[in-house]
């Protein structure tokens, strides 16, 4: 009942008396959940960021595409002020897209990502990953924030993750002729079948061509010099070779050089693998800077040649070796003057052992070396470069891959690592042979293609000492392309390649012209 007098409508009263109360209500509401509007952004599919604008989208994206998002690329969102909790002037937008479809975009078209990283916590300290963002037609939600929009999530590939290769394979541009076998590894080889073997893969489109002064205690060298003075036709081939040893007349070798000469590589010794090796020289270790300027000089010499492409610093495998070609005005900085002075083009390492090849590369400025050549770290027996291809992807340093066939063994040999093979990777072999025959590719085509699988590496060496083989490792090539994505995946399967290591993605057929 009104009191007499009064004008206001009883209905009006009413309603500001609910106003009120609803006011009241959502004040005491507002200041309630603010300290939990981080644990509810847990369950839903969207941030709560501030905007002057009202308008509301929501990700409709369904909660079975959740994925992951890797939290180094993840900024955790702070608690959400008051104001921004209120729907008038909060905007939601759409979680970060899933890390690896990024990636790919803004990746170059020759590579990607090897695998999706693996799911982990969300901003807010949640173990539930990042929910999917992605439309029903696969395209991402935008946000329509009326004020300025956040920024977009980096695009980039994760650092720790190997860029996979995925343009077709070419004889000249991912393939190098390794020349240790014209010098008779292990079995003698004559004259003409090595410059047999020289001429056929200049035909078949070799360009670049790998020898060091100790294979065969310069045979190599002079070998593979007459043979592209022969058949080379002028084309633009790439000479590499070696420094760290220098090969001396005997009437030249000191007392001082007696503790590094290496008398077990020279010819009658057991440890010479070389027998076709000349008997009028002596192996001296040099890895200083006089040592490499002369080793440079003596390949040219051997080699005929005005020029070679790069050097690599061969074999600097212990203390004292590593320590000399280290050292200020050492090996490597020899090498760097020598490019400098245009006498090469590329400084590189030619190493067995990935742990002394990532201390040179970590120990010396950036920019100092082009490339390096890891040999036998990197194949269907042993993974244990993975961490140095990490590290020169980081770096901008090509990896040429050399021991692709683990020592040959993949082709049918009988050695690992210049020794008889255990019986341990014989039985990792047989069950490899067993595994390709059941899809159908020859072994040799399936180690082609994982060699040549990160893109980091720029090239992988085939050693070989007939023409015959030249032509064969050309078909491998051709074959590598064909190897079945199910291959590798049942490889991981069997405990043949470990969890960790990325595998082929489906390649483009070879241009083998």
């Amino acid at each position: 009942h009104m009191p007499r007098g009064t004008s206001t409508s009883p209905v009006l009263i009413h309603c500001c008396t609910c106003f009120h109360h609803l006011v009241i209500f959502a004040i005491i509401a507002v200041s309630v959940a603010s300290p939990w509007l981080p644990v509810a952004q847990r369950f839903i599919p969207w941030k709560l960021q501030p905007g002057a604008g009202s308008t509301l989208k929501r990700n409709r994206a369904s909660s079975t595409e959740a994925t992951s998002w890797p939290a180094s690329q993840v900024s955790p969102s702070p608690p959400v002020p008051c104001q921004a909790a209120c729907p008038l002037t909060a905007v939601l937008t759409p979680a970060p897209p899933h890390a690896h479809r990024l990636a790919a975009a803004g990746s170059e078209s020759s590579t990607t990502a090897t695998t999706p990283p693996a799911a982990t916590s969300s901003p807010v300290g949640s173990s539930r990953p990042w929910p999917s963002t992605a439309s029903p037609k696969g395209e991402p939600y935008q946000s329509v924030a009326m004020s300025a929009a956040p920024p977009p999530p980096p695009t980039s590939i994760p650092p720790d993750v190997l860029h996979l290769r995925t343009e077709p394979l070419t004889v000249g541009q991912h393939l190098i002729l390794g020349c240790s076998p014209l010098a008779g590894i292990y079995a003698s080889v004559p004259e003409k079948q090595a410059t047999d073997t020289i001429k056929a893969a200049l035909e078949l489109g070799f360009l670049d061509l790998d020898t060091a002064p100790h294979y065969g205690l310069g045979l190599s060298e002079a070998r593979l010099g007459r043979a592209v003075a022969a058949h080379g036709g002028g084309r633009a081939v790439r000479l590499w070779s070696k420094v760290g040893r220098v090969m001396k007349p005997h009437a030249e070798v000191t007392a001082e050089d007696e503790p590094r000469a290496e008398r077990g590589n020279m010819p009658g010794a057991a440890g010479c693998i070389f027998p076709d090796s000349p008997t009028d020289v002596t192996p001296v270790l040099d890895y200083t800077g006089p040592g490499v300027r002369r080793s440079h000089a003596d390949s040219l010499r051997r080699l005929g040649a005005a020029t070679v492409h790069g050097l690599r610093v061969h074999d600097a495998e212990d203390e004292e070796r590593f320590a000399q070609a280290m050292a200020p005005g050492g090996g490597i900085d020899a090498l760097v003057e020598l490019r400098s002075q245009g006498a090469i083009t590329c400084v590189s390492l030619g190493m067995n052992d990935p742990k002394y090849v990532m201390r040179m590369i970590t120990g010396k400025p950036p920019g100092t070396f082009d490339s390096i050549m890891s040999a036998g770290a990197w194949n269907l027996i042993d993974q244990d470069g993975y961490e140095l291809m990490l590290e020169c992807q980081r770096r901008g340093i090509k990896v040429h891959n050399a021991g692709i066939f683990a020592s040959g063994l993949l082709v049918g040999g009988d050695y690992y690592k210049y020794e008889a093979a255990p019986a341990e990777v014989l039985e990792r072999r047989r069950r490899w042979n067993e595994l390709a025959r059941q899809y159908g590719v020859p072994l040799p085509a399936v180690a082609i293609a994982f060699a040549l699988s990160p893109a980091v590496v720029e090239k992988a060496a085939v050693g070989v000492k007939s023409a015959e083989e030249v032509r064969v490792n050309v078909q491998w090539l051709g074959a590598a392309s064909t190897v079945p994505p199910a291959l590798w995946a049942e490889a991981k399967v069997l405990g043949l390649l470990a969890d960790f290591v990325p595998v082929p993605p489906p390649m483009p057929p070879p241009v083998l012209a």
